[in-house]
């Protein structure tokens, strides 16, 4: 998944793009304004349109068609060790202060509190996504498309970033997500920054007898900074895609349809239970889905979606609100590493979050200017 984005875009590059793909949300717009994206129409009225999770259902609808339908829906928070905050007598974080007094209440000799993905998808576009989204900021102005890398939304959250890097190993920048799973199963780590319900895999596997349960481990959605008012988590659900240059088109709908069969599709769902949470509301409290006995035992991982969802604790990967679907400069800003480079130099070396947010400001106004997206005077 870290370098989707940048494989994609080689392969429509060199004219040879797979015939069926996922897709991050964030690069959808892109795709579709270079005309790259076939439209799906049929396919979703096919699947049943009014019973597609609302959380999904349009992220990929441009001037009235749609060109895309998301394969299933996950969401991404915290996995905590929950009996080590209880033993503290901490609840769950609600700001960052919160969370902070929890990191290091979560230290312990042998142990740090938290680990973040070193891959730059995460911590350098996913993460940044959620800080914005949950203090009140954004990628861009809504109407001049002006970055607000620079913004006090940011700014403020790479100061928490900083922070929070104090209780973290050392090297985990050159570490990996399945790397913090494993970390916080074994116990070298009180908290993953980055988890699914895909963790509970890891749990069962490698965490010491007796603790592989949801008393032990569970799930905490993300805090909301000083300039937000709830914190935002992302929705871990990539986008079937076919493209103009597909050789096979019809083939890949068919597979779309079958894929979606409910025997079929349940079937994956099952395959990582609740981290393949179903796009389909009839399905998601169906009995046939909840009677998976993974489901049934870590029933309040399942809880925390339906609730996440309901509440709308959640927004698509790399998006600092709702309207970034149609946003044509995402992927590009991804692939850039301007705001990785930006975190990067704020938690691992240390530097000014508002010196190294005013670079990122200037470097992401020359991107968008190069790229004719500049709307700012």
């Amino acid at each position: 998944w870290g370098d989707l984005n940048t494989k994609l875009l080689a392969a429509l590059a060199a004219g040879s793009p797979p015939d069926l793909t996922h897709l991050n949300p964030f690069m959808t717009a892109s795709l579709y304004t270079k005309g790259l994206l076939r439209p799906m129409d049929e396919l979703i009225r096919a699947l049943g349109e009014s019973d597609i999770h609302e959380a999904t259902l349009k992220l990929q609808y441009f001037d009235g068609k749609y060109y895309g339908v998301t394969h299933a829906m996950g969401a991404t928070y915290f996995a905590e060790r929950r009996d080590l905050r209880e033993k503290n007598g901490i609840k769950p974080p609600e700001t960052y202060t919160d969370m902070l007094k929890l990191a290091e209440a979560m230290t312990e000799r042998g142990r740090f509190a938290v680990q973040m993905p070193g891959e730059k998808l995460y911590m350098g576009f996913v993460h940044p996504a959620e800080w914005l989204a949950g203090n009140g900021g954004a990628w861009v102005d809504a109407k001049t498309w002006r970055p607000q890398l620079n913004s006090k939304s940011m700014i403020e959250s790479l100061e928490y970033a900083q922070k929070l890097n104090k209780f973290m190993p050392a090297g985990w920048s050159g570490q990996k997500y399945l790397d913090t799973l494993a970390a916080l199963a074994n116990g070298k780590i009180s908290m993953a920054y980055l988890s699914g319900a895909r963790t509970i895999g890891y749990i069962e596997k490698y965490a010491p007898e007796g603790t592989r349960d949801p008393e032990h481990f569970a799930p905490m959605l993300r805090p909301h900074g000083p300039s937000g008012q709830r914190g935002i988590s992302a929705l871990d659900g990539e986008n079937w895609a076919a493209f103009t240059q597909s050789k096979y088109p019809s083939e890949a709908f068919e597979f779309l349809r079958v894929f979606y069969k409910k025997e079929n599709y349940l079937a994956y769902c099952h395959s990582v239970p609740i981290h393949l949470t179903p796009i389909f509301k009839s399905m998601i409290n169906d009995p046939a889905y909840l009677a998976n006995e993974r489901i049934k035992k870590w029933k309040p991982w399942h809880d925390v979606m339906v609730t996440g969802l309901r509440d709308k604790r959640f927004l698509p990967i790399g998006f600092s609100r709702p309207e970034d679907n149609v946003l044509p400069f995402l992927a590009e800003l991804d692939g850039s590493g301007i705001v990785a480079d930006m975190v990067v130099e704020v938690m691992v070396g240390g530097k000014n979050p508002k010196a190294e947010a005013d670079r990122a400001q200037r470097r992401a106004e020359e991107l968008l200017a190069q790229l004719n997206f500049k709307r700012w005077s």
